[in-house]
């Protein structure tokens, strides 16, 4: 009858025991990750992408950079180096450098997302586009900057086409320059509300693309459920071209933004 020797039953019964004490630290972890997430989760939803700025233009892309720096890279590498067999000022030691690591990674993850936010709606030609705080910057030109245009944490303005060719070579100097698109140019906005005329002119024709398409349809019936006494034409309704997805932004007769539509699929506008 074989019997086990003392080394093997000592080595047998501390490998549970490190594997479990790992687990635990590795769980602790995640529990403080989480509280963390939270509050990255609210201002993703809320402050930074909020609809319908979530599905066209990286809300999910952004949870998932801040779940993948905080939740997943964190607890591994606490799983990964601590051991409770060291010494008291190895394992802080160990522990520090964990947390330095991930909040180097949530610092660069939270500034990407937060960076890449829209931070004003540009209207060009009948669609409308995001505009992020990069380009702003590179002109020399801050977040305040846009009030003059439209008001709110993400004004609705308008980029009116260069109309000789001095404003072209203007135009084509910024965007071989600095990369600099034509939507997103500070000298060619104008305020949204002063040209509601023109902009109507690009309208959708909203009542032949919800009969066409049944999930359009189901949205803006939502919506005009939310409004008693509102019929679809006391409103006007402009493509919203994001970087992922299409949406359709609800306007009222004055110019505000009233409300936003989207939908699962396709992912572009049908016919755009």
């Amino acid at each position: 009858m074989e019997t086990t020797t003392a080394p093997t039953a000592l080595a047998e019964t501390k490998r549970p025991r490190l594997f479990a004490a790992k687990l635990r630290a590795a769980l602790i972890h995640v529990g403080i990750s989480s509280a963390i997430f939270l509050i990255f989760l609210y201002l993703i939803l809320v402050e930074w992408y909020p609809p319908p700025f979530f599905t066209t233009d990286g809300g999910w892309n952004g949870i998932q950079i801040m779940v993948l720096v905080d939740i997943v890279l964190g607890p591994t590498l606490t799983f990964i180096i601590f051991n409770p067999r060291k010494s008291r000022k190895e394992i802080f030691f160990d522990l520090s450098m964990v947390a330095l690591v991930q909040l180097g990674a949530l610092a660069w993850g939270g500034y990407t997302v937060y960076n890449q936010r829209p931070v004003a709606v540009v209207e060009w030609e009948g669609t409308l586009k995001p505009l992020t705080a990069a380009p702003l910057y590179a002109q020399e030109k801050s977040l305040a900057d846009l009030q003059q245009f439209g008001v709110g944490p993400r004004p609705v303005i308008r980029a009116e086409p260069p109309k000789n060719s001095d404003e072209i070579s203007t135009m084509m100097e910024l965007a071989l320059n600095k990369d600099i698109g034509d939507t997103q140019q500070f000298w060619m906005f104008r305020p949204f509300k002063k040209s509601l005329v023109e902009i109507r002119k690009r309208a959708l024709d909203i009542t032949a693309i919800a009969k066409d398409h049944a999930e359009i349809g189901a949205e803006l019936d939502k919506f005009l459920q939310k409004n008693p006494g509102k019929k679809a034409e006391d409103f006007f309704y402009l493509k919203f071209a994001g970087r992922y997805k299409d949406a359709i932004l609800v306007f009222d007769a004055t110019g505000d933004q009233v409300g936003a539509m989207t939908w699962s699929a396709p992912e572009r506008l049908p016919g755009s």
